[in-house]
């Protein structure tokens, strides 16, 4: 199966809350989508940044599901850049402290 630039792996599907911030990450590194976790009870959408070895795990939540997206070649700076943008205002961005 051919690969689209910066997607890892076969995983395709995306929860509507996760397309966005995927087509923009892929553009400056690797997105290896993860699992979908449905039946999440949230009140609003929001996404996570962590810092892991190598990378970094992003999870975005909307009302009805989770999703968790792991990053690579995005440093935690360039990863608050890009997701502190416009596109984003109606998600709650939690990044660790710097």
């Amino acid at each position: 199966m051919a690969r689209a630039k910066g997607r890892a792996g076969a995983h395709t599907t995306l929860i509507e809350a996760a397309i966005p911030v995927a087509k923009l990450l892929e553009k400056h590194g690797r997105v290896s989508r993860g699992m979908i976790e449905a039946g999440i009870r949230a009140r609003s959408q929001a996404i996570k940044v962590m810092p892991l070895p190598g990378g970094l795990r992003i999870t975005v939540v909307s009302k009805g599901s989770r999703q968790e997206l792991h990053v690579y070649g995005i440093t935690l700076e360039k990863a608050r850049t890009l997701l502190s943008g416009s596109e984003f205002v109606g998600y709650n961005l939690n990044l660790p402290a710097a």
